[in-house]
């Protein structure tokens, strides 16, 4: 920014303040003439000072502008005026010197600035000193601005430090001004509402979803609640994070009806903090949001409840209930269904199944992860039976759940061996819309290799292949060891062959497994041959230990037998 020059009037408003050239040129001197004149030109300063437009700035900025933050505007200066000459100032002496200002320069001037409320012309030196000095760490750029405001004694405000964070924010640097909104609340000054939306609008667009949360926790920490602006930039990261529908559907199933989009934020805060495993924060937050009735207290105590079930607690979970009924809350599906989780990821299944039974005594609807945790829970249970009533239920309900839900029922129907129940699932997703991923597939072929169908192992790999999934070696790794579970080598190895039609490179754990299975099979020469083409590649496979010796005790035993 270049300051204007008003040379016709110079004569006019120099002359009484103007230094003789003979005379020793002080910073004091400067500063006297900038805070007692009505406005400064570039020509009046470099009439008044020759000598100082000769120095190099460092020499006489940072103790002019200390001067000037130091003492308040006099009866006859307003601090608009006095701001406004040091930015004239500022301005002159950077083009009469070769060298930059300093950062403390820079800093100084922006809190007389916004001091003056000359908020545009602080934006633009503030974001000018953030870019000049990026490289340097972005906690020596907070301290010097922090030590420029306290450098400001009686006369200091907090406007400029909050035009800090706004700065960042503009500058697109989420991250940066999630650190001066930390830094400045661990100096006792909380950033203001506009500022931490400011941050939040700015993580948004930058798709910086992490630093939105952390952001929100924080204003919210520091009992900066949430305006309808906050709101709708936290619906935004919801939204643009695809899990609007999700939160505000579990707040519905907990509450009965919809509620307004500032209660779904703050659940979703909660549930955010909770997926971070910090259970205490996050009951301590909600229990804040209570208070200033932010939430419901059926949403409150219900995630609670969820919270102590993620981390096992069952029995403050158990007690948390006590107190939400104690309360007054009625029960809720979801409530139910996040003990019925617990109860089975500990292996008591049973008390699950007691629960869901008083679910249904009080007319609440079981839903899709009701059924999933009972299906999981009775099959690595070894109650296949109930487990398979369970799941004739979900389906015949048409309940599907998610993807990630849907891969812990395949993993535990294909681990009893219940492949035929894994394949009307994946059938039911595909019907729902839910297209199955690599990890789906690849349970799939776990199942099958289980109860030994080699043809069903290669069946999957061919659907795998039409839905382009087999792209990678983890795919290979999966069918190769499938088929020698099934005790078809020979088959699996011709995969091998295909991986490198798709220029991908078999693994020394391929190998170790055909070399294996080839071994239980009997059939050593092949074996050997496998070994040699490991040791004799480009790359050089090293075998394992235990498939180095297996090989070794079988060609021992081969040529013992052989012996006359």
């Amino acid at each position: 920014m270049v300051a204007r020059r008003h040379g016709g009037a110079l004569s006019r408003r120099v002359s009484a303040s103007t230094v003789p050239s003979s005379t020793l040129v002080t910073p004091q001197h400067i500063s006297h003439y900038l805070a007692h004149n009505p406005r400064v030109t570039w020509e009046a300063l470099s009439a008044s000072f020759p000598a100082a437009a000769a120095a190099a700035p460092d020499e006489h900025v940072d103790a002019v502008l200390l001067s000037l933050a130091r003492n308040p505007a006099s009866s006859s200066s307003s601090a608009e005026t006095i701001a406004k000459n040091a930015h004239s100032f500022f301005h002159w002496s950077a083009s009469s010197s070769s060298s930059p200002h300093s950062l403390r320069s820079y800093c100084l001037l922006v809190h007389l600035l916004s001091r003056a409320a000359l908020i545009r012309h602080a934006s633009v030196i503030l974001q000018s000193a953030i870019t000049r000095h990026s490289s340097s760490p972005n906690s020596h750029f907070l301290d010097a601005f922090f030590a420029a405001y306290e450098d400001n004694g009686t006369a200091a405000t907090t406007r400029g430090l909050h035009l800090l964070v706004h700065a960042y924010a503009e500058l697109r640097l989420s991250e940066e001004a999630l650190e001066a909104c930390r830094y400045l609340a661990r100096r006792g000054v909380t950033p203001s509402l506009p500022a931490f939306n400011a941050v939040l609008h700015a993580a948004q667009r930058t798709g910086r979803f992490r630093v939105a949360w952390e952001v929100f926790e924080l204003m919210t920490l520091k009992r900066v609640y949430a305006n309808q602006a906050t709101v709708e930039l936290v619906i935004g990261v919801l939204s643009r994070e695809g899990a609007l529908a999700r939160t505000a559907a579990l707040v519905e199933r907990i509450h009965g009806k919809k509620c307004s989009p500032g209660v779904v934020a703050h659940v979703a805060l909660a549930l955010w903090i909770f997926e971070e495993v910090r259970t205490d924060q996050g009951i301590l937050l909600l229990r804040r949001m209570l208070q200033r009735s932010i939430v419901f207290d059926d949403i409150a105590y219900s995630l609670i409840v969820h919270a102590y079930c993620d981390i096992g607690e069952l029995k403050s979970a158990h007690e948390q209930w006590d107190d939400m009924v104690r309360r007054g809350c009625h029960p809720n599906a979801f409530v139910y269904t996040c003990l019925i989780r617990a109860h089975c990821r500990e292996g008591g299944v049973s008390e699950a199944i007691q629960l869901l039974q008083e679910m249904l005594s009080k007319k609440l609807k079981p839903y899709d992860a009701t059924y999933s945790h009972l299906i999981t829970g009775c099959f690595r249970q070894e109650r296949a039976e109930e487990g398979s009533e369970y799941f004739d239920k979900m389906l015949h309900e048409g309940l599907v759940p998610d993807i990630g839900t849907c891969n812990e029922i395949l993993e535990a129907l294909c681990g009893a061996g219940e492949v035929s129940k894994a394949n009307e699932l994946v059938t039911a997703m595909i019907d729902k819309g839910i297209v199955p991923g690599q990890d789906t597939y690849c349970r799939l072929i776990d199942g099958y290799s289980k109860v030994g169908d080699a043809q069903g192992v290669v069946k999957i790999y061919y659907e795998m292949e039409h839905m382009g999934l087999t792209r990678c070696t983890e795919v290979f790794t999966c069918l190769i060891r499938g088929l020698c579970q099934c005790g078809n080598p020979k088959e699996a190895e011709k995969f091998l062959s295909v991986m490198e039609r798709k220029s991908l490179v078999p693994t020394s754990v391929m190998h170790d497994t055909l070399i294996s299975s080839y071994c239980e099979k009997g059939n050593t020469k092949r074996a050997l041959r496998l070994y040699d083409t490991m040791i004799t590649r480009k790359d050089k496979l090293i075998p394992y230990a235990d498939t180095f010796m297996t090989l070794v005790r079988r060609v021992i035993k081969v040529k013992t037998n052989c012996s006359p």
